[in-house]
């Protein structure tokens, strides 16, 4: 009788001492590896910005191959030209863009397109100076040389928002409506607003 206590009490001595060597061990037990997050994508605003600015510099390169927008000579060689005693001649009056309103494959004025013209005409002024940058409007056009104008491009579907998309930069002279300078380039976004203006959901 009392062999079989004790065979009984080692045995619930043991179960009860693995029991506790599990519980010490189980908060040893490695984590579950977390589940792996999805990139950030910027805004679209933010990509329109960086892709405008990229536009930008290769049209201006091409601007200045053109003889309106070619380097003027320093100060010392034109204060030279005129110790010559040649009649001074009235100084050359400062060339005007005109932001001209884009417009995407619908032909239709989106939100996105409205985006692109305040990008446009904000990094157009800052790298084209001092040439004069303004929106397009009926009070300027008497003094606008060349029309800047973009457009956006959706390449993967006509309605989509998320994907690979093309701004289309020109440069048009104004009187003859000849492009002289034209570049593109592409960008991928999410979340591209391709809504015509105006076409808010009511209820």
């Amino acid at each position: 009788m009392s062999l079989n206590r004790f065979s009984v009490a080692t045995t619930l001595k043991c179960s009860m001492s693995g029991f506790a060597l599990l519980l010490l061990l189980a908060p040893c037990a490695a984590p579950a590896p977390p589940l792996p997050e999805q990139a950030l994508e910027p805004p679209y605003e933010l990509v329109i910005n960086a892709a405008v600015d990229s536009a930008l510099d290769d049209l201006l390169i091409q601007m200045q191959r053109l003889p309106a927008f070619a380097p003027r000579p320093r100060s010392d060689v034109a204060e030279a030209v005129s110790a010559l005693g040649k009649k001074e001649e009235a100084p050359a009056s400062r060339i005007v863009i005109a932001v001209d309103r884009s417009v995407g494959k619908s032909k239709q004025y989106s939100v996105a397109s409205e985006v692109l013209d305040s990008v446009l005409l904000q990094s157009a002024g800052q790298k084209l100076a001092p040439i004069e940058v303004v929106a397009v409007s009926p009070p300027v056009l008497n003094r606008v040389q060349y029309l800047l104008a973009g457009t956006l491009t959706p390449l993967d579907a006509a309605s989509t928002s998320r994907g690979t998309f093309r701004i289309n930069l020109s440069l048009t002279e104004f009187k003859t409506s000849h492009i002289v300078a034209q570049c593109s380039v592409r960008f991928q976004a999410q979340g591209v607003d391709l809504r015509p203006m105006g076409s808010g959901i009511t209820h």
